[in-house]
């Protein structure tokens, strides 16, 4: 039992031992009354498709773990690189470089990405689309049932997607 220490010998004594101090700036908990059994259900879709488990009858045998992000957009990043000299310096045959657009505007919108991932091919599919909607959800959703015959029962886990919460 130590009665005092200070900081940077704590500090030193956690390093050699490797921990560093971190922090976290929210701790998210679900609310949801039924989240031990969606979990339970998650992680047996996951068992099934890392073939841990054998599916039942009924129960699906491929499964998608699917999520959306967006808006997607253009974003300035400062930096530097090398480059052809350009203003008078520059070779005459060579095409003036493009011009950089700014990225404070928006004239064409923005895209949202769909995307998906087969656990069991490991393949991902994704969409980019000009909206992020009910219809654009199912639309993509139309197109992970295609790629399967059926007769094949397919799972959809969704990671979280506002959108479609309040038709569900």
């Amino acid at each position: 039992m130590v009665d005092d220490i200070s900081h940077e010998s704590l500090r030193i004594l956690l390093r050699e031992e490797g921990v560093s101090f971190e922090r976290m700036k929210t701790w998210k908990t679900s609310h949801d009354p039924n989240y031990a059994a969606k979990k339970a259900r998650v992680e047996h879709l996951y068992a099934i498709a890392d073939g841990e488990v054998i599916p039942e009858g009924g129960e699906p045998e491929v499964i998608f773990c699917m999520d959306e992000f967006g808006p997607l957009n253009l974003q300035p990043y400062p930096g530097r690189q090398w480059a052809e000299r350009g203003g008078r310096h520059k070779d005459p045959d060579r095409e003036p470089r493009p011009r950089r657009r700014a990225a404070y505007t928006r004239p064409h919108g923005v895209r949202h990405l769909f995307a998906a991932y087969d656990l069991g091919k490991d393949k991902l599919y994704g969409h980019i689309k000009p909206r992020k909607n009910r219809m654009r959800f199912l639309e993509f959703c139309r197109y992970l049932r295609s790629l399967y015959p059926p007769e094949i029962r397919i799972a959809i886990v969704l990671l979280t997607f506002d959108q479609i919460r309040p038709a569900l």
